[in-house]
């Protein structure tokens, strides 16, 4: 939590706060899809994946540098790799890779209103 506070992320707007996107895809399945389905010892890691996958589609998706700013990771860099380990890695068509990933709050909020809308 240093990094958040060096970095000036405790300044921002709440709708404006990282959450991390592992947080934000499980928000996403309990919300949109339900629980109910899973049985107690289902391997949420492919779900989180899925999920984290639709929210790319609707929101940008952060990664921490190695002081702890965050990036936008790039729309075409998140055109066609694969987020893999629960959604705490993301992995680009190149090889190339991101962690520790996030979503601002307020878009995470904004995208599951819109996802149960659509139904």
């Amino acid at each position: 939590m240093i990094a958040a506070k060096e970095s000036g992320l405790s300044k921002r707007t709440p709708k404006a706060q990282p959450v991390p996107l592992a947080v934000a895809a499980a928000m996403v399945h309990q919300q949109v899809i339900g629980m109910s389905a899973l049985a107690p010892d289902t391997d949420l890691t492919p779900m989180l994946d899925r999920c984290a996958l639709a929210l790319s589609q609707v929101c940008a998706i952060y990664s921490a540098d190695a002081r702890g700013r965050l990036r936008r990771i790039p729309a075409e860099e998140l055109a066609l790799g694969v987020f893999e380990d629960g959604a705490q890695l993301y992995r680009t068509r190149s090889g190339n890779t991101y962690e520790s990933l996030s979503v601002r709050r307020g878009d995470l909020l904004d995208a599951i209103v819109g996802m149960k809308t659509r139904g």
